[in-house]
């Protein structure tokens, strides 16, 4: 093995490790979002724990090389769901929700999110093309 192909696969492991430290600071913000404040919101509420949820699930994948890929693609999805489920809450209103403001808990959340959809998905296309190369 070269140090290239030794190099390659640590930024693509490094990657998912970073990817996700990106959903796990993205779950954070909405369970401190769901027991702060939208606990009480019908369908909102219940849709910030799934993503919490379904983002801890996708780390624990992230920490197994055979599933990093289909968690990562996953990993993109929630997170780039997530930022949609935003941006609608913000005009026609999502669910009945229409948000107002941007503190800081939702520059968090857009941080996060969007940092996990740039670097799972740079990770997958770099897992791809690694693996054409072994």
């Amino acid at each position: 093995m070269s140090w290239a192909t030794t190099g390659r696969e640590t930024v693509v492991l490094a990657a998912y490790a970073v990817g996700a430290l990106l959903l796990a600071a993205q779950a954070a913000v909405h369970i401190q979002q769901y027991i702060t404040f939208y606990h009480g919101v019908r369908w909102i509420g219940p849709l910030f724990l799934a993503d919490a949820v379904v983002s801890v699930v996708v780390i624990a994948g992230l920490a197994f090389r055979r599933w990093q890929p289909i968690t990562a693609l996953v990993g993109v999805a929630v997170a780039a769901g997530a930022l949609g489920g935003l941006a609608v809450s913000y005009g026609r209103g999502l669910f009945g929700w229409q948000e107002v403001g941007f503190a800081t808990p939702i520059e968090l959340a857009v941080i996060s999110e969007l940092g996990a959809v740039i670097v799972l998905a740079a990770a997958l296309a770099a897992d791809a093309a690694w693996s054409k190369h072994r």
